[in-house]
């Protein structure tokens, strides 16, 4: 998609694209920034007993950020709740909650189940809190010690905590550091996950712009 179009540029698009898909939606998201990028987002959603494949677009059109939603069925898979197994539709909502490289929640957990259960918090007048945590100069590290070993330290990261990982084998020879932006929902006047996140996400990265190996929090 072009980079700079107007809103009847993207209206005709979803006109468009419903020839293709089953349904099609635009509508007028926040300013495209935290979990966004430049390309498709691609969900799998369990839905009336079928997988569904959902694509995401943000674009930036006269000034407003739109987000365009285009849903289809997966060929040859309709999965009839009454055909499948209680574990079968279990390993289906698991596979499609977990991130492939790591194993750990991914954005769709986090914005459904997660999200929920903070609501759940918040409506009990319980704590709960959020931390965001990131490798300093990933993408330095890549671009020095390649993909590969950059993978493979998001999957120690996340099984291990940072003092154990620094002694291991391979993180002993490659030099890095973390940082950390954390938040609770007293913190935030609206209780949900998104302005939770976007606090984290901003100390996150007030920490990482003031040289990295730090945490912000209250």
């Amino acid at each position: 998609m072009k980079k700079e179009c107007t809103e009847q540029d993207l209206r005709e698009l979803a006109r468009s694209a419903q020839a293709v898909f089953e349904a099609v939606t635009l509508t007028e998201a926040p300013l495209c920034d935290g979990w966004q990028d430049d390309g498709l987002r691609v969900d799998y959603e369990l839905r009336n007993g079928r997988v569904d494949c959902v694509l995401h677009r943000r674009v930036e059109a006269d000034g407003k950020c739109w987000e365009l939603e285009m849903c289809a069925p997966l060929a040859g898979n309709v999965l009839p709740e009454e055909r499948m197994t209680p574990r079968e539709r279990e390993l289906c909502r698991e596979d499609m909650s977990h991130d492939f490289l790591t194993g750990v929640y991914n954005r769709r957990y986090l914005e459904t189940v997660f999200a929920q259960k903070l609501e759940q918090c918040a409506a009990q007048g319980r704590k709960a809190a959020v931390a965001l945590v990131s490798i300093d100069n990933g993408q330095k590290l890549r671009d020095t010690y390649g993909k590969q070993l950059a993978e493979e330290m998001q999957n120690l990261y996340r099984q291990m905590p940072r003092e154990c990982i620094t002694t291991t084998g391979m993180m002993r020879r490659v030099p890095f550091t973390l940082s950390c932006g954390a938040a609770g929902l007293e913190e935030v006047a609206a209780k949900n996950w998104q302005a939770l996140y976007e606090l984290c996400d901003a100390r996150l990265r007030e920490a990482q712009n003031a040289g990295g190996d730090q945490m912000r929090a209250e």
